[in-house]
């Protein structure tokens, strides 16, 4: 059989939504200090990729707000400081102490994370999440932006409720305060 169909693809699309985001990270990173909180300095957009911390630093495009870019980014950015830290491994006292607080944690979407230990270390990263995007927007709207991820809903919930109590263990394990990313040679 002849195929005469000329097929042709266009990624300009994409490729228009992923200098986007590149550009508010630039923007936010000219009106605001955020090299305190940038734990790595590679990143990567991919467009229709899960945002992910590792190898490098993922962004996809299917955010388009400035504020939630941002705390997508940071969300991103606090894997590479838990790993810094080396606090919140599987066999860790952190997560132990997490296990023991939350032992019903979900896994699967939307609720939980892909397994159980994810689950559990994201009742850390959402946290210092939302604790680094209230330094550069209102803290109500860093909630909110938490409060309408579609992912991790339990997570997020769980952190929202029960904020004091997790800063005061997060602050035992002296996770919190952040230590700045220039400290870390």
């Amino acid at each position: 059989m002849n195929d005469d169909v000329q097929y042709s693809i266009d990624l300009s699309m994409a490729q228009s939504r992923a200098e986007k985001i590149i550009e508010c990270l630039k923007d936010w990173r000219k009106r605001h200090d955020i090299r305190r909180f940038e734990f790595t300095k590679h990143v990567r957009v991919a467009p229709t990729e899960i945002p992910h911390s590792h190898p490098i630093l993922t962004l996809n495009t299917f955010v388009y707000n400035p504020d939630e870019i941002l705390a997508l980014y940071l969300h991103e950015q606090m894997h590479w400081y838990e790993e810094r830290l080396g606090c919140a491994g599987p066999e860790s006292p952190l997560i132990a102490e997490l296990r023991n607080r939350y032992p019903q944690a979900p896994t699967g979407f939307p609720e939980g994370a892909d397994d159980e230990y994810s689950a559990y270390l994201h009742l850390l990263v959402n946290w210092l999440e939302i604790e680094t995007a209230s330094q550069f927007m209102t803290r109500e709207r860093a909630e909110e932006i938490a409060r309408n991820k579609y992912y991790y809903r339990w997570m997020y919930r769980t952190v929202l409720a029960d904020w004091q109590s997790l800063e005061e263990l997060f602050r035992a394990h002296k996770i919190v305060p952040i230590t700045p990313a220039d400290q870390f040679a």
